[in-house]
């Protein structure tokens, strides 16, 4: 999906990770939604609309389960495009390693 974003969840259980995508999109007009767990997400999913999300980046290695796929099958999305961050980014990941990943998906 390459095209203007406005909305990025990003779901993690490390908040120093989820600190550090909104820093590095600090200066962007990109709205950062984060959640530590399926269940935040879902809630966050379900308050803000999930249409208005145009980038899902999902940690998919939480801790006490296998994957966080439970996610995706939980609730039908239309138009996303989800993203396991672990597949791309090694952690600790650097503020150009980042909007290296994330330019590549999509327009800022």
């Amino acid at each position: 999906m390459v095209g203007t974003i406005k909305t990025i969840m990003v779901v993690d259980e490390e908040s120093d990770v989820l600190e550090n995508v909104k820093k590095f999109l600090d200066k962007t007009d990109v709205e950062i939604i984060t959640a530590t767990n399926n269940r935040s997400a879902l809630e966050q999913l379900d308050e803000k609309h999930e249409n208005m999300f145009d980038l899902i980046l999902i940690n998919t290695r939480f801790p006490g389960k296998k994957k966080s796929a439970a996610l995706f099958s939980m609730k039908p999305f239309e138009k996303k495009e989800f993203v396991n961050i672990d597949n791309y980014l090694q952690k600790p990941f650097t503020k150009e390693q980042f909007l290296d990943f994330v330019k590549n998906r999509i327009t800022l």
